[in-house]
């Protein structure tokens, strides 16, 4: 019966696109005329004069889109508009064979400019196999070679501190005990706290490949971060695959996942939203997993237009042990709504802040570098406080054009960045806590 069902959602999902997909381009065209009339704080958001483009797009441009996911072979990379068999490199990938195979099957350019900052080997290895991939950036080239210079020890010197390790495994551990163990909706309040602040960080770090330089420790640590909110996959897909290479992009072929629903929250009125604050804390966390999963995943086969390809990351494995240990051994439902409610009131806010308060609208950019920078912001880069509280992520620019780099070694990328783009007249946010929150709750 619960196949038959999934048929039948599966084939309702298919039928019903074109009138989702209207209903998208109708709001998108809505939100283009009421975006003339919204106020912007040049500290907090973008200002015009910033924006090198237009944002107005006509309601023909809108209506010839694509509407389907793009069509790619499940077992060619694309990258730079070329195609690659890159199977045979796959065991000598020294990122290792997930990392690799994460771009098989979709437009993995993004991934592979962020992920080598270091040389320009993966450029001559990817001319063995294929065309040679045309030059790279020059903006996004000098602020890597600023990286270089200051962080000499390269790829192996930025992997997560050995004392950052220890003391996320053990707090990771408590975070288990009290929510497997004592199981009370107070110890499940308090696990929902450190959810959102060791767990987010250790399956963050763990999917961008920073924990270690062995690709098991930084699976394993994705996995056990992850644990309470669901298959870690999930967050994979979401995060790494949809947010990080289109940041802020809403098109409707591939897209970020993140801001899917933000339109919906901006047309409500401030009191609605307050009411309904405690919904949309519990119902991010099951949006980022269980639905994430149920729909997105099994049903429909793509997360934000990104095709799921089941051979990766051992998902076929991971979602029925995750739903065995859940079954056995999870606590009470007012228990998962507790922990929740807790994990969304600080994960939404702090994950959401550095780039929700510049959307709403698809911009198009002169390279995925300064697209990166346009669309994310540093908030309270400086306070420690914060930091922890935002899991590691008050650097969000430097954390998007490179994203294999350990959070510790942010503020001198910081520097590093803000230092190319004023010498290139590009801007780059960094606000404070109050101006960042204050333009989430007001935009």
């Amino acid at each position: 019966p619960l196949l038959l069902k999934l048929v039948w959602l599966q084939a309702q999902f298919s039928q019903s696109s074109r009138a989702l997909h209207l209903l998208a381009m109708v709001r998108k065209i809505v939100e283009r005329g009421e975006s003339d009339d919204r106020d912007s704080s040049p500290d907090s958001t973008r200002a015009s004069e910033s924006s090198p483009l237009s944002r107005v797009e006509s309601a023909e441009t809108l209506a010839q889109e694509n509407v389907k996911p793009k069509e790619y072979d499940p077992n060619l990379w694309y990258i730079h508009g070329n195609s690659y068999d890159l199977h045979e490199f796959v065991d000598k990938h020294p990122g290792g064979r997930m990392a690799l195979l994460t771009g098989r099957g979709r437009d993995c350019t993004a991934l592979f400019e962020s992920y080598h900052p270091w040389n320009d080997k993966h450029r001559k290895i990817l001319r063995a196999y294929g065309a040679a991939p045309p030059p790279p950036d020059p903006f996004y080239e000098e602020i890597k070679a600023g990286v270089r210079a200051a962080l000499p020890g390269g790829c192996g010197s930025t992997k997560m501190r050995g004392l950052t390790f220890v003391g996320l495994s053990a707090a990771w551990a408590i975070m288990m005990y009290l929510f497997f163990v004592v199981a009370t909706p107070i110890s499940c309040l308090l696990a929902g706290c450190m959810v959102a602040t060791i767990g987010t960080r250790m399956s963050h770090e763990g999917g961008h490949w920073q924990m270690s330089k062995y690709e098991l420790v930084n699976r394993v640590g994705m996995f056990l971060g992850f644990l309470i909110v669901g298959p870690s996959m999930c967050w994979y897909y979401q995060h790494v695959i949809s947010h990080h290479v289109d940041t802020n992009q809403d098109g409707d072929s591939e897209r970020d996942v993140d801001v899917e629903h933000i339109w919906l929250a901006d047309k409500l009125p401030a009191w609605l939203k307050v009411l309904i604050l405690p919904g949309i804390f519990v119902g991010a966390v099951i949006e980022i997993g269980i639905k994430r999963l149920i729909v997105d995943i099994l049903i429909r086969g793509n997360v934000g237009g990104h095709k799921v390809d089941y051979r990766l990351g051992g998902l076929i494995v991971e979602v029925p042990l995750w739903f065995l240990v859940h079954y056995f051994f999870g606590p009470s439902l007012l228990c998962y709504l507790c922990a929740y409610f807790t994990a969304g009131a600080i994960f939404v806010p702090c994950s959401q802040v550095a780039h929700v308060i510049l959307y709403p609208d698809s911009q198009k950019h002169e390279s995925w570098a300064r697209m990166q920078i346009a669309e994310s912001v540093d908030f309270a880069s400086e306070s420690d406080f914060w930091y922890f509280m935002a899991f590691g992520l008050t650097t969000q620019v430097e954390h998007h054009l490179f994203p294999g780099i350990g959070h510790h070694c942010y503020d001198q990328v910081r520097l590093i960045t803000r230092g190319v783009c004023k010498k290139n007249n590009v801007y780059h946010a960094d606000v404070s806590a109050a101006t960042a929150f204050g333009a989430l709750w007001t935009r």
